[in-house]
């Protein structure tokens, strides 16, 4: 295997993301004067059309990974489809899965658990 790919649900169907060298240069042509990291933390409005489509980038990233290792097709995340359906909860949930493919696309495994603060704040004011 090349890269590792991770798994994350929008709108009740399971797909994969990937940070490979590919989606790494699609990313940075999108907003070469912000990184990776800046793009996943941005919580405003004018982040977030770039937000969607880097989600659009990792997740063909993973089809292609799948593609080249003789997988079956799989659906992707297009940017359109997070920007009009996603809620509150989902980007959360994909912002998590994104920085867990950049960490593995940089091909550092990590150890312990990665607590999204964000998230457990909201998940104890849904609970």
């Amino acid at each position: 295997m090349f890269a590792k790919t991770v798994s994350v649900m929008f709108g009740g169907e399971e797909y994969l993301l990937a940070y490979n060298a590919w989606a790494m240069f699609q990313i940075q042509d999108l907003s070469p004067e912000k990184e990776i990291m800046e793009i996943l933390a941005d919580q405003g409005n004018d982040g977030y059309p770039l937000f969607c489509k880097a989600v659009e980038f990792m997740s063909e990233a993973a089809e292609g990974i799948g593609r080249y290792e003789g997988k079956a097709a799989r659906k992707t995340l297009k940017s359109e489809q997070v920007m009009n359906l996603a809620r509150p909860m989902d980007i959360l949930e994909l912002r998590q899965a994104m920085l867990e493919a950049v960490v593995h696309g940089y091909g550092r495994e990590v150890e312990e658990e990665v607590i999204d603060l964000g998230l457990a704040e909201l998940q104890k004011k849904t609970d």
